[in-house]
């Protein structure tokens, strides 16, 4: 029956080691959702407000010139300057 303290001791040590890796992940984990980012810390989450803007003007709620002007106010990416058509 003594024969089997060396096992219950590298058992014991497995689950502590597993329980440090699952509290690390834990807290990485935390750790990324506070930071504001939701796709793996690559880049900003983004803005409600802007999404609201983009989806009332794509319903036709508001003119282009509204959509611009609430745009700029809340901080939006500038739009693209227009393209003009290739000469010949």
């Amino acid at each position: 029956m003594w024969g089997h303290g060396l096992a219950y001791r590298w058992i014991g040590l497995f689950l502590f080691l597993a329980f440090l890796a699952l509290l690390a992940a834990g807290v990485a984990l935390l750790w990324r959702r506070g930071s504001g980012t939701t796709d793996g810390g690559t880049g900003p989450r983004p803005d409600d407000a802007l999404a609201t803007l983009r989806m009332r003007y794509a319903k036709g709620e508001m003119t282009k010139d509204e959509f611009l002007q609430a745009n700029e106010v809340l901080g939006g990416p500038l739009p693209p300057p227009p393209v003009s058509p290739p000469t010949e």
